[in-house]
Parts: C-alpha cells; sequence; structure tokens
C-alpha cells in the first residue's frame, strides 16, 4: 500500500462526490486532530463508520456535524430542510460514506477488489475508541465555507 497514493484517491474521491453530487465548495486542510474541528461539546456531530477488506482491511469513519448533513440531505433528496426527518439524514450520511469509500478504492487501484460492509451510525465514543492504536491511520480534515468536515481511514491489515 502506497499511502501517498490512498491520500489523493481519498481526496479525489471526496471531491467527486461532495462537490459533484451536493454542490459543496470545499478545500482539504492540514488540521490532523479532529478536537481541533469543532467543538465536541457544543456541536451535534454525526459519525458514520464502513469497514472493508481485500488486499488491506480497516474502516472509514466519515464526521459531520448534523447541521451540514440536513442541509445536504436536502439538497439530495430535492426537497426543503423542514420536510427531511432524522432517517433522511442518518441515511444520507451512510450513503456519502458508502460512494466515498468505493470510490476512493476505484480511484486507488481499480485493479484490486475491495469488499465494502454496509454503514452504520456510531457514537463519537466508538470513533475514539478506534484511534491510532488500532493500525495505521490517515486523518483528513475538510473545510466548507461554514463548516469542517473529516474522514479518517484506519488500516489494520
Amino acid at each position: 500500500m502506497e499511502k501517498q497514493a490512498l491520500i489523493t484517491a481519498m481526496k479525489t474521491s471526496i471531491s467527486e462526490v461532495l462537490e459533484t453530487m451536493f454542490f459543496l465548495p470545499l478545500e482539504y486542510a492540514s488540521n490532523t486532530d479532529p478536537e481541533r474541528c469543532w467543538s465536541l461539546e457544543e456541536d451535534e456531530i454525526l459519525a458514520s463508520k464502513l469497514n472493508f477488506s481485500g488486499p488491506f482491511s480497516g474502516h472509514f469513519v466519515f464526521l459531520i456535524p448534523a447541521s451540514l448533513a440536513l442541509s445536504l440531505s436536502a439538497s439530495f433528496l430535492g426537497c426543503d430542510e423542514e420536510l427531511v426527518t432524522r432517517d433522511h439524514v442518518i441515511e444520507t450520511v451512510k450513503e456519502i460514506i458508502n460512494m466515498i469509500a468505493g470510490s476512493t478504492f476505484g480511484n486507488y487501484d481499480n485493479s484490486r477488489v475491495f469488499n465494502l460492509d454496509i454503514p452504520k451510525i456510531v457514537s463519537l465514543g466508538e470513533f475514539e475508541e478506534h484511534g491510532s492504536d488500532a493500525g495505521e491511520v490517515i486523518f483528513i480534515a475538510i473545510n466548507t465555507l461554514e463548516n469542517h468536515l473529516a474522514l479518517r481511514m484506519v488500516m489494520t491489515g
């Protein structure tokens, strides 16, 4: 596994999904600490986790403020935010991580086969439990005009 090629594939995938499908302008931050992205006591952050296996295994975790997830869900569904339910938001966040993960592996090496599990919403406590002790970590902080997002990949084998 070439770490820099994987980082490039992740950033390309994030841009393809969020800028193209959700029309969300973004830039990548040099920040590598999730606590510096948000006030975890004040902001409701949704965390979605997706396990994968293949030539190497591990998981992705996508972090997004609930307010931004609501806005993206409304855009994705083509309706007003008032009509978007919590279930819609959760399903949209899970679909975002699924699209980013699939695209990452295609951009990284489309000749290799990776198996993706079904994404799930996890607590921030579970996100923090699976920190850098679990394996090699890539953390990408993303800035939008008004918010911060993050994608972390942990490779365990």
